[in-house]
């Protein structure tokens, strides 16, 4: 296993260190390095099914490093991370697990030529069937590295009161552990453009993208061009005149290839009453016939937005959904989307969203964005998609929602999600993975938080009509001895139910951890 790691991250790594080493000695970096020592004692590390557990130590040893910069033309992030695991009584588990999350910005020439970058490697579960632990090394038999990586140059100017433009080049790439799964590299064009204001009361915007995707093994290559363009023609202050067209091609195996090449237009009008309601419907012709389309965005309070639109696709009806709301002691935030796309996709563009504390307050940031203020730590994140790899194209159906509720001492956290995915492939079926997860968090003195957390998922196939429920629950205890150094120690009970026979397990453990920053 740690040689798939090191194969499906080497070379997401090397370019991430090529392209810092190109950037470090531009302005100040933040540089902290950290070390991670654990001891984890499981009555089930294989996550075996009745009869078949094993017990075992696990000795976790992770060197990290942290690099930060926030300035007028460099910001960069990037945490790194090489997770050795030991274990006592089976030598033949031993690894070296990379992780790795990093991101970066560059303005080349200024307000005209920009670098985008990044690298990740993680890891995911292979299949539904067994499970995959909780990044410790409990059930990791069941995961793999995957890698990915992205470098995008890009133009972007105003041009004055006539228009604002931008054309991009996107290379990246993923790599994934796995003999069984396809690598992928794909090549991504977009140009897009946005009115000024010299053509009013006339407003426009046009883009274009295409984007060439080959792989590795049995995931056939593929292609996708869209092109849109869109008029808005105000009449009055509130009220005005709208227009669109667009067109998509697909170009991938699946099940109705025939309707993936997908054209519209159509006309319509938009209503502002004001600054806080805005609206708009169209009337449309289309490939596969008329349909009504349209967008509402409220916002009813400065700390309150609410976005929703609906659309057909060549796949059929597509919506979307934002929400968010905030209070002095609470975030609340809701999000649903729907598109064509391959695990390998996810990967490279992960839909996970992360809840931060002491920022100060609570962010909920879905990444690449990252917290407001360096100070963050991160308490939980959310699963936005259900990452289990598989090698076709499928349409994904993802709803996730995160509340958070903060006083002096105690903070509650509940998350939700529900992602369904209908596979394009001749055979057809879909899987579905729904859950949430709760935490409460008590910290009665200022070096010290104890926190209960807990939750529950459900996961269908329709291959051999599969339901298994998975339940978790955690007590831990974390105490800041000195400004660099922390401790904690945790009681963990997870357990899978499922409908069919000799696949249920349970799993116990204890473990202390020790974290030094230096």
């Amino acid at each position: 296993m740690a040689a798939m790691a090191s194969t499906a991250s080497s070379k997401p790594l090397l370019l991430l260190v090529c392209l810092f080493s190109t950037a470090v000695s531009a302005g100040d970096w933040k540089f902290t390095p950290s070390l991670v020592l654990s001891e984890r004692y499981s009555d089930n590390v294989n996550l075996g099914t009745s009869g078949r557990e094993e017990s075992d130590w696990i000795t976790e040893i992770s060197p990290r490093i942290s690099l930060q910069r926030s300035g007028a033309r460099i910001k960069a992030n990037v945490d790194y991370s090489l997770q050795g695991l030991l274990y006592a009584n089976d030598s033949d588990r031993n690894a070296l697990r990379h992780h790795l999350n990093g991101q970066s910005n560059t303005e080349l020439v200024e307000e005209w030529l920009f670098l985008d970058a990044g690298a990740r490697i993680s890891h995911e579960l292979v299949n539904l069937t067994s499970n995959g632990g909780l990044g410790d090394g409990v059930g990791a038999g069941n995961t793999t590295a995957v890698g990915s990586y992205s470098f995008s140059p890009f133009i972007k100017h105003r041009f004055g009161s006539v228009a604002s433009v931008e054309a991009r080049i996107a290379q990246d790439g993923v790599f994934i552990g796995n003999a069984g799964f396809s690598d992928t590299a794909a090549t991504r064009y977009s140009l897009s453009a946005i009115s000024g204001n010299r053509f009013m009361p006339l407003s426009w915007s046009a883009s274009f993208s295409k984007s060439d995707t080959s792989n590795s093994g049995a995931l056939a290559d593929s292609n996708s061009e869209r092109a849109s363009g869109n008029a808005r023609y105000q009449l009055s202050r509130k009220f005005g005149l709208l227009a669109q067209a667009s067109t998509e091609k697909n170009n991938f195996t699946g099940a109705n290839a025939n309707l993936r090449d997908y054209s519209s237009y159509g006309l319509g009008a938009f209503y502002t009453p004001s600054r806080r309601i805005s609206m708009d419907v169209y009337y449309n012709k289309s490939d596969t016939g008329n349909f009504v389309s349209g967008s509402a965005t409220l916002s009813p309070t400065l700390r309150t937005s609410i976005n929703a639109a609906s659309t057909k696709r060549a796949f059929g009806r597509s919506h979307t959904l934002q929400l968010a709301h905030r209070t002095r002691k609470s975030n609340w935030s809701l999000s649903y989307l729907d598109d064509l796309t391959t695990s390998q996709r996810q990967i490279s563009n992960p839909l996970i969203v992360e809840l931060w504390s002491d920022c100060p307050g609570i962010e909920i940031v879905i990444p690449p964005e990252r917290p407001s203020s360096n100070l963050c730590k991160l308490l939980a994140t959310a699963p936005a998609a259900n990452n289990v790899l598989v090698n076709q194209t499928f349409l994904a159906k993802t709803l996730t929602g995160t509340v958070s509720y903060s006083l002096r001492r105690n903070t509650w956290i509940l998350s939700i999600y529900d992602t369904q995915r209908e596979f394009q492939s001749l055979a057809g079926g879909n899987d579905t993975t729904r859950g949430l997860q709760a935490s409460w968090a008590l910290r009665p003195a200022a070096s010290t938080t104890f926190s209960l957390s807990g939750g529950m998922s459900q996961q269908e196939s329709s291959t051999g009509n599969r339901q298994d429920d998975l339940w978790n629950l955690a007590l831990a205890a974390t105490h800041q001895f000195q400004s660099k150094v922390s401790g904690s120690m945790e009681v963990r009970h997870q357990q899978r139910e499922s409908n069919l026979p000799n696949n249920d397990f349970t799993e116990n453990s204890v473990a202390a951890r020790l974290n030094m920053s230096f």
